[in-house]
């Protein structure tokens, strides 16, 4: 079976045809620099709901080889999390952190902020490097 995208879509050529340079343009013109609602010690280029990226149908982001914007959002989820972490950073000083499917990142920076001693955040999103 073919290794694939979320909601199903393959591999071949998603996002092959951005170049690091081009993603950042995508990335920069796509949001703006804020907090997230609950976490206003962290900025991040986020899209909100208003904006044309969030507007945007998974099929014109497909058709441009692009999987859907899930790092441009600051979920609940990660906002809780990264929230708990701020609020209780014993639970990650000094401690090695792995935010799996990172997304934003949010979670990652929230943890490098409190003090731990190395933060790696993974997805599989090229977007969320």
């Amino acid at each position: 079976m073919e290794r694939g995208l979320p909601h199903g879509r393959s591999l071949a050529g998603a996002v092959t045809r951005l170049t690091p340079k081009s993603a950042k343009k995508f990335i920069l013109d796509n949001t703006a620099l804020m907090a997230p609602p609950h976490v206003p010690e962290v900025f991040l280029h986020l899209a909100d709901e208003a904006h044309d990226l969030w507007l945007r149908t998974e099929e014109e982001l497909a058709a441009i080889g692009l999987p859907p914007p899930f790092w441009a959002f600051a979920w609940a989820g990660g906002q809780g999390l990264a929230r708990y972490v701020l609020d209780h950073p014993e639970t990650v000083r000094g401690k090695r952190v792995l935010d799996f499917a990172s997304g934003s990142g949010l979670v990652a920076i929230a943890a490098a902020k409190a003090g731990a001693a190395a933060v790696i955040a993974a997805d599989i999103d090229p977007f969320c490097e």
